[in-house]
Formats: structure tokens, sequence, C-alpha cells
């Protein structure tokens, strides 16, 4: 809704469109004032941003697809490594790098599995 200036320091709105959506009724709301070195804002002009995703929503199934898929491939090197190299060869680095890597990728992978599939984590 549009802000009515009614005493210094608050400023009422009337909020109508997101509050019938809610199921709520109309509400007349008493907002203060933030003061800025440019310009007077009121918290409600700075709290009407919506929250949106940084990647779009089409592509959750792609992304969990391939992070999972380069995971596995990863963990399956990282289990082969393990499997053909001596305990004297082995390198700590090398493990504790692989799989790391592997398990961010699988991470990544179920968390966007997840997405797609309708789990809003």
């Amino acid at each position: 809704g549009k802000p009515v200036k009614s005493k210094p320091g608050a400023t009422r709105v009337l909020v109508s469109e997101i509050s019938q959506r809610k199921g709520f009724h109309n509400r007349l709301f008493i907002v203060p004032q933030i003061e800025t070195k440019k310009k007077k804002k009121s918290l409600a002009t700075m709290a009407a941003k919506p929250i949106a995703s940084p990647i779009p929503v089409a592509l959750y199934p792609t992304l969990s697809v391939f992070t999972l898929a380069i995971g596995l491939v990863i963990t399956a090197i990282f289990f082969i490594y393990e499997a053909t190299s001596s305990r004297k060869n082995r390198s700590l680095g090398k493990e504790l790098a692989t799989s790391a890597v592997a398990s961010v990728f699988l991470g990544f992978g179920s968390l966007f599995l997840l997405l797609a599939s309708g789990v809003y984590v």
C-alpha cells in the first residue's frame, strides 16, 4: 500500500495485497523510519524485495544429475586409489583432497536433487 505520514518518526502503511494472499484482513501497520544520510526510508519500503533463487529452478534437475555424476566418478577414483595402492605409497593429502572434492559434488548434487523434487531445504 501507500505510506501515509502520521507523525514524525513513523509511517502508517495499509497492507492489503500481501495480507489478502495470506488470508488476513486489511490491517494498518505503523512502521518506524530509519534515518540515512541521503533520505528517510521506512522499513516497509526496505522489506518489500522478494527473495529469489540465484539459479533458475528449471536447472535444478540438470545440476543434480551432473553434480551427482561427477561426485560418483570422483568417489570411484578414490576407491580405486585406495584398493590399488599399498599402504606405504598412499598420500594423505591426495586422499583428503579427493574425498573433499567428491563430498562437495555429492553434497550439492543431493541438494539440487531435493530442490528439483520439491523438497525446499
